[in-house]
């Protein structure tokens, strides 16, 4: 393994995976023995808790779940020890918790089958859909549900369906039906291409005519039976401004260097084909002559899409075309443009560099001048704003989700569930969260006025405030103890020194927070981690290398490979920053866990691996985010193309991203445990609603009996993986407990996880 020092020949993996062979087949006997070297032993003999702890821990981390739970279930109700007899109690509620899991997941696929039908019978193929993908979510194996003939009968009508609404212009419903097909079929990405092409199109209606896309939408609402959709509000949303500073020299110029440096070697012809598609999207897509008059003219657009389909001939017939036919190609269409559709020819270029990039990978673009503020928030971990946060609440009031501790907000006395009525005398009835979020941000120093309606008052409160730096704070822990975003008690479980620090980005700030937390839990005594890197998208690589150091001590932590898998570049550990090689930690990962996240996990995972790291990766597979994007700039810092260059690989050599027709991606769990859809969407409210603690303008903590606690999320088995993880750490702090317990026979084995 590449960078990786080994404890011996064989591994951790191998040594214990020999202790279970000579237990012979151990979850069939009633005893463990107290010796590896004993062989078949007499019922009379007992084994040492320490030697118990070291098989729970390790048979996690080679996946044995089996035995996990075996072992876990045999622990002795009474013993001397305190801890023993604790870690008994937790693993009695959690055979209850999951007893109660099973009987919920039979019960709903049950009900889940039975809606399937009765919604496929009345027609209502959407519902039947959504019925559908929640039924292959909860069953052991999603192609019992695909494969079911009556599933493959519902989708056959669902796909006429969506090409039906599109070939008739009702994007959304189109939008809606693939969305759907496409979640059910995720894995295979079947339905994926005839989303992204309807998705292209609702992009075109919102940045040119958002108020026809939001007509669209209420007519769905209301053919839908729900309430109509307040009037549109415009605010902010004039296009002129979204294609403002956009030309040509931007567009050949992340062409060309696509073509240079893309991971997978991108032809400039197929570049150039993409473009040229995408424009053709643009000018067959109807209700953008709300925008552009010139479209409705049906001479001009034939003339139009005829230069089009010309080059689209030229082009896919060329073998390799040059800079100088790419510049041809460009002039030629703005010169096609100008004597037919007259559309400004910002809008042509930016339709055809959006094509063209797309036809690299998801995460290579531009990123048009429009689109670079928030862009630098979601990479710097930092914005400039007044710090609240918000959202659209059911009636689409903007309502406070929270204001920040130490921001305008705060200071001036916004407070929780405060509805925005007004944002600099302007009415926010009708607007987008977008709409939102960008009139509300903007440079620090500057000043905006919010409005708001707060419950129980008849007048509106004004509150003129200056925006700021806003920092976000990465790192949580397991219950807020203050006002402050950075007050957390960190032990998920104080008595045995557990910690718990939930990572949500990795932004500039977010290994100082790291090591603080760290710093105050090794004060207090650390036996444990619980490191959840769950729903975390991923961010700075620097960070994600740096927090994999504070496990690791020496050797690579990730490496970049082009095309050809020649390594290009490593990263890999700084002495003496591994603040956390002697403590156990659990790994907390699920599909919502990229890129940088999938490089920590990966990493810890492949040297625990190897025995230099006491960890253990529980959960479910990550999402498989695993290339290297590099950012350029497009000219006078007004547009970034941000490129596709390499892969990520891990220590051990493994490729993290999800390619094209491939089976295996991410990274998976060592000890998967899988949780019902419920449970996820109950786990994250509980999440959110611990997480935020209301507060003054003086700071003072507000309405604290109303908080829910997060303890619940063990207590009433809400987090399953959150659970399991605990109970691993427990049984690992074991491994210094004295003495020895007579195990209990084995029963059953607790089942799928």
């Amino acid at each position: 393994m590449t960078g990786m020092s080994r404890t011996n020949s064989t591994g951790r993996s191998g040594r214990w995976a020999a202790i279970v062979v000579a237990l012979g087949a151990l979850v069939g006997l009633g005893l463990m023995p107290a010796s590896t070297n004993a062989g078949r032993v007499s019922p009379t003999e007992s084994v040492s808790v320490a030697e118990w702890s070291k098989l729970v821990w390790n048979s996690a981390s080679t996946g044995n779940d089996r035995l996990v739970f075996n072992l876990l279930e045999r622990l002795p109700e009474n013993h001397d020890d305190a801890s023993v007899r604790d870690l008994r109690a937790a693993v009695d509620r959690h055979v209850a918790n999951e007893s109660q899991r099973r009987e919920r997941r039979d019960a709903r696929a049950s009900e889940l089958e039975g809606e399937f039908i009765k919604n496929a019978e009345k027609n209502d193929v959407a519902k039947a859909l959504v019925s559908a993908i929640e039924w292959s979510e909860v069953v052991s194996s999603r192609s019992e549900v695909i494969e079911d003939r009556r599933v493959a009968a519902l989708v056959g009508r669902a796909e006429r369906l969506a090409r039906d609404a599109e070939a008739a212009g009702r994007w959304i419903d189109a939008q809606d039906m693939y969305f759907r097909l496409s979640m059910l079929f995720e894995e295979t990405g079947r339905f994926r291409d005839d989303l992204r092409r309807v998705t292209e199109r609702i992009g075109l209606l919102r940045i040119y005519v958002p108020e026809r896309l939001h007509a669209m939408r209420n007519e769905q609402r209301v053919r839908d039976g729900e309430d109509p959709l307040p009037a549109f509000n415009n605010a902010g949303d004039d296009w002129r401004s979204k294609i403002t500073g956009i030309d040509q020299f931007m567009v050949r110029r992340a062409l060309l260097r696509a073509r240079q440096s893309h991971v997978d070697n991108a032809r400039l012809g197929d570049l150039i084909v993409g473009g040229l598609k995408s424009v053709r999207t643009f000018a067959t897509t109807p209700d953008l002559s709300e925008a552009f008059p010139g479209m409705a003219d049906q001479k001009a657009k034939e003339a139009f899409l005829a230069h089009i389909d010309g080059r689209l001939t030229t082009f896919r017939g060329r073998a390799n075309p040059d800079e100088f036919d790419l510049s041809r190609a460009l002039m030629g269409l703005l010169e096609a443009n100008k004597n037919t559709l007259r559309v400004p020819d910002e809008a042509i270029l930016r339709a055809f560099g959006d094509g063209a990039l797309a036809q690299l990978d998801e995460f290579s673009g531009v990123i048009w001048p429009d689109e670079i503020p928030q862009f630098m928030r979601s990479t710097t971990g930092r914005f400039q704003g007044v710090g609240i946060q918000i959202q659209l609440d059911e009636m689409r009031n903007l309502k406070v989700v929270t204001p920040l501790e130490g921001t305008p907000a705060q200071r001036a006395g916004i407070r929780k569930n405060d509805i925005i009525r007004e944002i600099d005398g302007e009415s926010t009835l009708g607007v987008t969260l977008l709409q939102a979020v960008d009139r509300i941000t903007g440079k620090a120093g500057t000043g905006v006025k919010l409005t708001v309606e707060r419950p129980g008052q008849q007048e509106w409160i004004e509150f003129p405030l200056t925006r700021a730096d806003i920092p976000i704070h990465t790192i949580k822990g397991w219950r807020r103890s203050g006002a402050r975003e950075t007050d957390w008690d960190w032990f998920v479980d104080p008595e045995h020194k557990i910690g718990y620090i939930r990572l949500t980005q990795f932004s500039e700030e977010t290994t100082r927070d790291f090591d603080r937390a760290i710093r105050e839990m090794r004060a207090q005594g650390l036996n444990g981690l619980v490191l959840d890197l769950r729903f975390n998208p991923g961010g700075l690589l620097r960070e994600a290398v740096s927090i994999a150091n504070r496990f690791v001590r020496e050797g690579v932590i990730v490496s970049q490979h082009n095309a050809q898998g020649v390594q290009v570049d490593a990263d890999r550990a700084r002495p003496g920053m591994d603040m956390l090689r002697d403590i156990p930690v659990a790994v907390l990962i699920n599909d919502g866990s990229a890129s940088a996240s999938e490089i920590v996990a990966g990493c810890i995972q492949d040297y625990a691996r190897s025995g230099a790291l006491d960890a253990v990766v529980v959960g479910v597979r990550t999402y498989g985010k695993g290339s290297v994007q590099n950012i350029y700039d497009l000219g006078r810092g007004e547009a970034i193309l941000k490129l596709t260059e390499r892969y990520y690989r891990l220590p051990g050599g493994r490729l993290i991203h999800r390619r094209e027709g491939a089976d295996t991606w991410g990274v998976e769990p060592d000890l998967s445990v899988r949780m019902l859809p419920e449970q996820i969407s109950n786990a994250l409210e509980l999440r959110q609603n611990a997480d935020i603690v209301e507060i003054d303008e003086r700071g003072v903590a507000l309405n604290e009996a109303d908080r829910p606690d997060p303890a619940r999320l063990l207590d009433e088995g809400i987090d399953t993986q959150l659970e399991v993880a605990l109970l691993l750490l427990r049984s690992r702090a074991l491994a210094n407990t004295k003495g020895h317990a007579m195990l209990l026979p084995a029963g059953a084995v607790a089942g799928e996880f």
